[in-house]
């Protein structure tokens, strides 16, 4: 967001800690910087995608902004991921879960209803 300033940034997240999954793009994207826009003290993005979190990251800056490799299907991943969040910030107050993958074209009646499982977990 370029500075204007007739337009106000309302600060609510002043000083909060923050995970956004799937950061990397997209939706998850537009939250990290929103979220570093309105004040968080840090925001990690936890994707799967390297090279685009770091990407995101980096214009936000590395002294808000962290990216930290997650596969949110791992649980183990996730755990990990929350532990260094909270060793290198001291808490966390937002999880915004935002990764998820359904892959394939298949037609409707021939879905397989527990790949769901990985969305919506």
């Amino acid at each position: 967001m370029a500075a204007n300033p007739s337009i106000h940034v309302n600060r609510k997240l002043e000083g909060k800690v923050a995970i956004v999954t799937g950061g990397a793009g997209g939706i998850g994207e537009a939250t990290v910087r929103l979220f570093a826009e309105h004040g968080a003290r840090a925001v990690v993005i936890a994707d799967i995608q390297a090279e685009k979190g770091w990407s995101v990251a980096e214009p936000v800056g590395s002294w808000r902004c962290s990216y930290v490799q997650c596969d949110v299907a791992d649980e183990e991943q996730v755990k990990s991921m929350v532990e260094w969040t909270v060793k290198t910030y001291g808490c966390l107050d937002i999880m915004f879960s935002n990764a998820g993958t359904f892959g394939g074209s298949e037609k409707t009646l021939e879905l397989d209803f527990s790949q769901y499982d990985l969305i919506y977990f």
